[in-house]
């Protein structure tokens, strides 16, 4: 509440400037100066360690990562990718303390998903390997879940926002600092609207209260949402009305997701040729100069052993909107790799022994 001054105290703090004597400055609730502003623009845009970068060159060229207090959508058709978009970005960023409240997955498939992007081993190798009790296995994982990731923070319960402070507090005890990133997995399953834990109440709501939420935090906020069957459907372009029940208004950024090879009106060779694709859409950027994808999106590869999204290479179905990045370093695996040099191995002792 604004503090009112009786005549007293009027009279006072003008004989006080008279007299020379400092004069306590007045405190608003919701007045804040441009000259209380400036400094944590300069502070935000003198350095990036307070923006959050998925870590796909394209889509980060364009955003220059997300910063605090902004809301991120990332939207599109059931399986499309949205999921993997944020574990591409966890695994890019390993350094960020990231908060992630997954009210679709549980925690241990998290780290399993995120253990093979790593590793870049097929989930159900690794479940195989475990099961069968490997040691090498079993090491990577516990070395996954207490070493590589332990920045990360994963949350499975069904929450709503009073919870989700709580959360973020006991997060921050763990760590001894605030998140970094804090990522909503997915809007629809989102406890309430802010005001009651009401499970039913409408994504509009949710999208409100979260915005004025995201608001008050010094970090980003990066949420999961679902499409909508007419606006997103499988393999379309994602545009801004692609969000079930809205949303798009509260957003700071929205970013679309979609796999090419879901399109039932593309033609058997084009849906071939994009098995390995995933196309993005920024189709909403409220950070100066507000630049967007073209409508088609970009095409980046997105791996069929793990999900992990990445720039495409050389001989990586590109296509018109394919971002290529060539790259001195070899493409393949080190895994492949000790294939490749052990049947050459072979086929050096077989023919010394012809």
């Amino acid at each position: 509440m604004v503090e009112l001054l009786d005549a007293a105290e009027i009279q006072r703090r003008i004989s006080a400037k008279s007299q020379g004597e400092a004069v306590e400055p007045r405190t608003y609730q919701y007045v804040k100066p441009f000259a209380k502003s400036y400094e944590g623009i300069i502070e935000s845009l003198a350095s990036s360690d307070h923006r959050f970068s998925l870590g796909i060159a394209p889509i980060d060229t364009l955003t220059r990562g997300f910063g605090p207090k902004e809301l991120v959508f990332i939207t599109g058709f059931a399986h499309s990718g949205k999921t993997q978009l944020v574990n591409t970005a966890i695994l890019n960023n390993l350094n960020k303390r990231v908060l992630f409240f997954s009210m679709d997955d549980p925690a241990e498939m998290i780290l399993l998903k995120l253990t093979c992007m790593y590793a870049d081993v097929p989930a159900d190798e690794l479940e195989r390997l475990i099961h069968e009790g490997d040691p090498a296995a079993k090491a990577t994982l516990k070395r996954a879940a207490t070493e590589i990731f332990k920045n990360l923070v994963v949350v499975d319960d069904s929450l709503g926002m009073e919870a989700m402070d709580k959360a973020i507090e006991e997060a921050t005890d763990l760590w001894g600092a605030p998140p970094e990133l804090v990522v909503i997995d997915y809007l629809e399953l989102m406890q309430g609207n802010a005001v009651s834990d009401d499970a039913n109440a409408n994504v509009k709501k949710k999208s409100q209260a979260l915005k004025k939420w995201v608001k008050s935090k010094d970090w980003p906020t990066i949420v999961l949402h679902q499409g909508t069957r007419s606006g997103s459907e499988p393999g379309k372009p994602i545009s801004m009305t692609s969000m079930a029940y809205g949303g798009e208004q509260e957003a700071t950024i929205v970013i679309g997701v979609r796999r090419k090879k879901d399109d039932r009106d593309a033609d058997m060779w084009a849906r071939q040729a994009n098995q390995s694709t995933v196309t993005l859409h920024v189709v909403k950027n409220k950070r100066p100069p507000a630049k967007v994808t073209k409508p088609d999106g970009v095409d980046l590869y997105m791996s069929p052993k793990t999900g992990v999204i990445r720039t495409q290479r050389p001989g990586e179905s590109a296509g018109p909107n394919t971002t290529v990045v060539r790259e001195d370093k070899p493409t393949t695996s080190i895994a492949e790799l000790e294939r490749a040099v052990e049947l050459a191995e072979r086929k050096v002792a077989d023919a010394s022994g012809e």
